[in-house]
């Protein structure tokens, strides 16, 4: 009996850990890579779930690079990221237009995979820190007017790629351990 239990035990463990691990997932596999083109969906927002494991936002859209009258779907990062990259839960009000530049899910789904935010007025926010450091390195960023990410300074730079490692680090953007300066130092 006691060798029954251990064996359920371990069973009902093992189907514990299989359900993680096919919840959780990988974000360039369904978006592509993050230094791919973008697309921009403009809409309203319908309907805001301030959540874990990932924050989500229903539009309508209105244009941009997709068909107005649509519902798509938002997918972005957990709470903390999302409030470390310089968001809050109150700046999505539902109602309120917002315009997303980023990565169209890959099998067409009407979702997409935020690169930049703008709710309102308010200005366009990075949501992809890695993502302004890649395009800093190709020296595109600037020419984008996005507001880098909050948690910009200070971040490692591996998750960047390690191609763009030695052009951040050219551009004196890089302290000792290879995390990101920025705002970047005056010249």
């Amino acid at each position: 009996m006691k060798h029954l239990k251990t064996l359920m035990f371990s069973f009902l463990a093992s189907l514990c850990m299989a359900g993680n691990l096919l919840a959780h997932h990988n974000t360039q596999t369904e978006y592509g890579a993050f230094d791919a083109a973008t697309i921009v969906v403009e809409g309203t927002i319908g309907r805001v779930m301030w959540g874990n494991p990932h924050v989500g936002i229903e539009i309508i859209t209105t244009g941009g690079d997709v068909e107005s009258g649509k519902k798509w779907r938002v997918n972005s990062h957990p709470i903390q990221i999302q409030i470390d990259h310089g968001f809050s839960k109150e700046e999505f009000v539902t109602g309120a237009s917002i315009k997303i530049i980023g990565w169209q899910n890959l099998r067409g789904l009407p979702t997409i995979w935020p690169r930049a935010i703008q709710v309102g007025d308010g200005p366009m926010k990075s949501n992809m820190r890695f993502t302004d450091m890649i395009d800093i390195a190709k020296g595109t960023f600037t020419g984008m007017n996005i507001v880098a990410a909050a948690n910009l300074n200070g971040s490692p730079t591996a998750r960047a790629g390690e191609a763009y490692i030695p052009k951040l680090r050219e551009l004196g953007l890089l302290d000792a351990k290879d995390n990101m300066i920025w705002p970047a130092p005056k010249q």
